[in-house]
C-alpha cells in the first residue's frame, strides 16, 4: 500500500480515502477514468490544477496501479480488477478500517461504469483479462461478492488449494446473502469426505457429483467467467471472459453436466422426495412463503432459495407453471 502523503496534502478525504487515494487525487481518476488516453496538460485544464499539481494527484494513482503514464497519455486500469486487489489487500491489514473499506468498494461499480461510459464509441471494451495466479483469490472474491446472478463451478480439486478456504467462504457469505451457487465434484469426494465440501453444503449450496469433473470453472451469473488458459490444466494463469456469447456457452456446458451430474446423501441442499412434495404441494395450494417457512421450520431465505432452485430443476418461470410440470412429472 502506498504512503498516505496524498491525504495530507489534499486535507480531505474521498470515496478512496481508505486505499491511501485523496480527493484531488480521487477527482483526477475520475477525469482519467472518463477520458482514457489524454494529457496531463489535458487533465490540468479539466480540473483547473497547475500540471504539476496533476502530476502530484497522479503519483499515488499509479503506485497504485490504478493508471499508467505513457507517451501517448495517461491510461486506467480495469477499474473493478485493480480496485478490487486494493480493498482486499487493505482489508486484511486493517480490519478497524471496515467503515472506510465499505464506502471505497461501493464505488467500484461506479467507476467501471464511468470507465466504460467514457470510451470513444468506436472503441469495443476488452472482455478477456489475463490473472496472474497471485492475484486470482483476490479477484475471484470481488467477482463472487458483486455477481447478483447464479454462482457455477466446476471444482475437480480446488477443496486442497491453499486459496480454497478463502473462496469457501467467499461462497457461504454470498449465500447468506440470498445468491445461489451449484457446484459439480468428481465422484471421489464422497470417499474423501472433505469437511470444506460439507461447510459449503450446509450453507446451502446444490452439490452433484460426476465420474470425473473435465476442468476447473467458476462462472459468476451472466457477468463473467473464470476459466484456466489450457482446457484440463490445473495450474496456471485464468482468463477472466466477459464475452456474452462465451459466458451463455459456459452456462449451457455447466447445465448439460449438471443434468448427467447425480446427487449423493449427505452433500448438498437437494430436497428429498418426501420434503419436495410437500412444498409443492403447499405451493399448489396458494401457501405464502411465510407460512411454509413456519409450517416446514425454516428461515423466510432458505424457503424462497429452495423454491427458487425447484423452479430451476422443473425448467419454469412461475409457481404456477411448477405445480403443472410436477403434476407432468408424477410428483403430485
Amino acid at each position: 500500500m502506498q504512503p498516505r502523503s496524498d491525504l495530507a496534502r489534499d486535507g480531505s478525504r474521498g470515496p478512496l480515502a481508505a486505499l491511501g487515494i485523496g480527493a484531488f487525487s480521487e477527482r483526477a481518476y475520475r477525469f482519467v477514468l472518463r477520458y482514457p488516453g489524454g494529457s496531463v496538460e489535458s487533465l490540468s485544464d479539466r480540473t483547473g490544477r497547475s500540471p504539476e499539481e496533476v502530476r502530484s494527484d497522479l503519483a499515488p494513482l499509479v503506485s497504485a496501479r490504478l493508471i499508467r503514464i505513457a507517451d501517448e497519455g495517461v491510461f486506467p486500469e480495469l477499474p473493478e480488477f485493480a480496485l478490487g486487489r486494493l480493498l482486499n489487500a487493505e482489508a486484511r491489514r486493517l480490519t478497524d478500517a471496515e467503515e472506510a473499506l465499505t464506502l471505497a468498494q461501493s464505488e467500484v461499480a461506479t467507476y467501471l461504469a464511468e470507465h466504460l461510459a467514457g470510451e470513444r464509441a468506436d472503441w469495443r471494451p476488452v472482455s478477456i483479462d489475463m490473472i496472474p495466479g497471485e492475484d486470482l483469490a483476490d479477484v475471484m472474491q470481488t467477482l463472487i461478492a458483486n455477481t447478483t446472478g447464479e454462482l457455477l463451478f466446476l471444482r475437480p480439486d480446488q477443496w486442497h488449494l491453499p486459496t480454497g478456504q478463502r473462496m469457501d467462504v467467499a461462497v457461504t457469505q454470498a449465500i447468506a446473502a440470498g445468491a445461489s451457487s451449484r457446484v459439480i465434484y468428481p465422484a471421489k469426494i464422497i470417499e474423501m469426505s472433505s469437511d470444506s465440501v460439507r461447510a459449503r453444503a450446509r450453507a446451502g449450496e446444490r452439490i452433484r457429483v460426476l465420474p470425473e469433473v473435465p476442468t476447473r470453472l467458476a462462472i459468476f451469473g451472466t457477468d463473467a467467467v473464470m476459466a484456466l488458459e489450457f482446457w484440463g490444466e490445473t495450474t496456471g494463469e485464468r482468463l477472466l471472459i466477459r464475452q456474452p456469447g462465451i459466458v451463455s456457452a459456459c452456462i449451457a456446458l455447466f447445465d448439460q453436466l449438471w443434468s448427467h451430474a447425480v446427487t449423493v446423501p449427505g452433500f448438498g441442499a437437494e430436497l428429498d422426495a418426501g420434503a419436495r412434495s410437500q412444498l409443492l404441494e403447499m405451493l399448489a395450494g396458494g401457501a405464502k412463503d411465510e407460512q411454509i417457512a413456519r409450517t416446514l421450520g425454516m428461515s423466510l431465505r432458505t424457503v424462497r432459495r429452495r423454491i427458487a432452485n425447484l423452479m430451476a430443476e422443473l425448467g419454469v418461470d412461475s409457481r404456477f407453471q411448477a405445480g403443472m410440470e410436477a403434476v407432468r412429472r408424477g410428483w403430485l
